[in-house]
Parts: structure tokens; sequence; C-alpha cells
């Protein structure tokens, strides 16, 4: 919690930087709309001079949280068993997400409740922080997603889930030590019955 607070605070600081080039999705990916990348450093070092660096951090940031929300929600044939979603998480937010399943991901039971789910709002926002070197040394992404959702029954679902997720790079790759998030699912309305009185 501790670490939480003290990355929250540097967002009092740092600069924006030109968003990443997202490109095309292909067949089966997922790709979130960057909504914005920012640079808070620590050293004396302008923003401004280190957007190559905050953005080849970013997209490897946005590269976790596309695959994350790919497995834990797009992926039909992730369905139930998350194992490439919650391998996104290091240290204690490994086993941690795996107990926040219901929240992190579509359900354990997706595969036997949904036939379908097509996402309507997929947004992300980057802030990279700097050590003193100028190194990028933790980013904090914030989602907001919603899909829709076709059950087997037939009825439809508003999968909704946001919050931040705090990185960090671990082997050449973003890894995820901690979340705060919330999902808000609400069940679509059903259309009334017409017809005429007897």
């Amino acid at each position: 919690m501790v670490a939480l607070l003290a990355i929250g605070g540097f967002l009092l600081f740092g600069g924006d930087v030109p968003l990443i080039d997202e490109g095309p999705d292909a067949p089966g990916e997922f790709s979130f709309e960057m909504k914005g990348l920012r640079a808070s450093t620590t050293s004396r070092t302008p923003p401004a001079q280190l957007r190559d660096t905050i953005r080849e951090a970013g997209t490897g940031v946005k590269a976790t949280m596309d695959e994350l929300y790919l497995r834990a929600f797009v992926d039909m044939d992730s369905w139930g068993d998350y194992e490439a979603a919650f391998a996104v998480f290091d240290g204690p937010a490994a086993a941690r997400a795996e107990a926040d399943g219901d929240v992190l991901t579509l359900g354990l039971d997706a595969n036997e409740v949904y036939d379908a789910l097509t996402p309507t709002t997929k947004t992300l926002s980057i802030t990279i922080l700097t050590d003193r070197k100028d190194a990028p040394a933790s980013a904090i992404a914030q989602v907001r997603f919603q899909a829709d959702a076709q059950a087997q029954d037939g009825s439809s679902t508003q999968v909704s889930s946001s919050g931040a997720f705090f990185l960090r790079p671990v082997e050449g790759e973003w890894k995820v030590f901690a979340y705060q998030v919330d999902r808000d699912d609400q069940a679509s309305e059903e259309p009334s019955p017409t017809g005429s009185p007897s």
C-alpha cells in the first residue's frame, strides 16, 4: 500500500508524451485505445527529453495490458482457463490475481455461461515513472473496459471493468505487481413484449 501511495504522489509531476502508434487490430486480437501517455520523473531531466524512453516503455506496458484483457475477456479459447492472463502478474500479485479471478476475468465458468463477447469501450492511459538515472522504473495503467456479453440462455450482460494496474519491468517485460480494479456488470434490459390487447 505504501508503494502505491508513493507512486500516486509522483503523478503530480511530469509531462505528456505523444501517444504510441497503435496499429490495426488483427482478427482475434485485442488492442486498447490510448487516451494518454505521461512521464513522471524523479530527476531534474525535463520529461520532454525522455520522450523516446517513455514511448518505448509505454509500448511495453500497453502490450501487457492488451494481453491481459485479451486473455481475461476477449479470447473465447481462454474462458475458464486464465493461466495466460495471470502470467502477466508478478510476485504476491500473481497469487492474489488468481483469488480475484471473478473480478479480473469474465469468470471461471464463462465458457459455460456465455456464447460471445464484443468490446464496446476499451481505453487506456499510462503514466511512466522514471528513476534518478532516467530509466523507466514503474508504471500506472488506468483502464476502462466495457463489453456486451451474450449468454447461452439468450440474455445479455454489459461487462464493465475499470481501475488501475501498477507495473514494473521484469526481465524485459512489464508485469503487474499491484492493482485496484472494480467490476460493475449490468444485465441488459430485455425488450418489452408487444401486441394488441385481446
